[in-house]
């Protein structure tokens, strides 16, 4: 018969499950050696939110007081149990953990918790953490952590890794930084990659890249930062930065007697609002620069779900006079069934097809007939990550309409690049 679980006097009990809470955790906690924090999610928060939406929340309160039990049930009453938050339950093992008990928490979370008769299924992830030399704020941290990578990678448990959980770090301090980088000015920064007309090898237009540079962290790659923002509000301000500058230096540009197209990235949630398309107007209308100097290149989320917001924006930037670019095409979402009535006016080939050309022929292959087929639909089609003679002499061949790569020139500082361009050399 199992023992009746000791709880603490009112004040460090949880309301709802009536187990010791944090506060009750962090006053008794000692590290110890060989000791190890166990910390289980019942739910990610995206999915605790629909469930408060679909069942209202009282029976979201019984949905955790039947995990609290579901948990208690697969433990040794010995072993104290804390609600440490909403969703997240924690208790210590003296001597480490069993794996076999984790996966025996695992199999009893398998079966759907009971709320007011309504079967519901918690989709838990277990975090695990050393209590050696760690105090309980960063034990508890370290312990979530885990969970998280646990629910990020889809296996039954995991352990603290403090490269990843670094990395997290960075991430969120980056995110909140990035506010004050979009006022500042002096760390954000547009270079500019420039396009040649494959045929005559002369530039046509230049692409805007977005750069940071943090006063801390230095040097902060696009490829980190902008998908953080993309996962927020962030990404709004930061494309309207993005905007105004490119914007700002196509002006510049022209009104020195340079004419070249502008290509600017924006990210499908921007298509979201209502009004994006105006917002782009007014900017153009600001910096006297004509619509048809302009390319926004969208990645192929644009075309999921079909929004009617999204779909409606498009059109209103195309009767501008903007030209529309799909970027990254055939890494995600369009495929052949999509490129009939793409909601855009050109095509760019993925650098993942086009730096394989030279030596992959299924690359070449599907490289070659996308061309083909891109034409036939009125696209033209843009080769990206173009990094040879070769290669080049292979797209111009296939007659790829522009391109652009380290080959005929990397992302340079707009300064420079009025004085960089010129012709690709000849190719045999």
């Amino acid at each position: 018969m199992k023992h009746q679980r000791m709880h603490p006097p009112m004040g460090r009990l949880d309301p709802i499950t009536g187990l010791p809470n944090r506060k009750k955790f962090t006053a008794s906690y000692r590290p110890k050696p060989g000791a190890q924090l166990v910390m289980l999610t019942l739910t990610s928060p995206t999915q605790f939110d629909e469930l408060l939406r679909a069942i209202g929340h009282e029976h979201a309160e019984d949905f955790m007081r039947a995990g609290a039990a579901r948990l208690c049930e697969a433990m040794d009453p010995a072993i104290e149990i804390y609600h440490i938050s909403i969703l997240s339950f924690a208790f210590v093992m003296p001597f480490g953990v069993l794996p076999d008990l984790l996966h025996q928490i695992n199999d009893q979370f398998n079966k759907p918790l009971i709320c007011r008769s309504i079967p519901v299924s918690a989709d838990i992830a277990l975090g695990v953490a050393d209590c050696h030399d760690a105090d309980a704020t960063f034990v508890l941290r370290a312990g979530l952590a885990a969970a998280r990578d646990c629910r990020d990678t889809g296996r039954d448990w995991a352990r603290y890794n403090r490269k990843t959980d670094t990395a997290h770090q960075r991430g969120f301090l980056l995110l909140t930084h990035l506010t004050d980088a979009i006022k500042a000015e002096d760390q954000l920064h547009l270079h500019f990659q420039p396009k040649y007309d494959m045929a005559s090898g002369m530039p046509t237009s230049a692409e805007a890249l977005l750069r940071w540079c943090h006063p801390v962290f230095g040097n902060v790659p696009p490829a980190e930062f902008v998908p953080l923002a993309e996962a927020t509000a962030h990404i709004h301000p930061l494309t309207e930065w993005v905007l105004r500058n490119a914007i700002a230096q196509a002006g510049a540009w022209a009104a020195k007697g340079l004419r070249l197209n502008t290509a600017i990235n924006v990210s499908p949630r921007n298509l979201t609002r209502r009004g994006f398309s105006a917002q782009v107007a007014k900017l153009l209308n600001c910096y006297g620069v004509e619509p048809s100097r302009i390319e926004l290149e969208f990645t192929e989320g644009v075309l999921v779900n079909n929004d009617p917001v999204v779909l409606e924006e498009l059109r209103a930037l195309r009767a501008t006079g903007i030209r529309i670019a799909l970027d990254d095409f055939g890494t995600g979402f369009a495929n052949f069934s999509y490129i009939t009535h793409l909601p855009a006016d050109i095509i760019k080939i993925d650098k993942s097809f086009t730096q394989r050309i030279c030596t992959d022929p299924r690359a070449a292959m599907v490289v070659h007939s996308l061309i083909e087929l891109a034409h036939k639909l009125d696209y033209s089609v843009v080769a990206e990550g173009i990094e040879s003679e070769k290669a080049y002499g292979m797209l111009k061949t296939w007659t790829c309409d522009e391109g652009q790569g380290f080959y005929m020139s990397p992302p340079i500082a707009p300064a420079a690049l009025a004085q960089k361009l010129g012709p690709v050399p000849a190719v045999a």
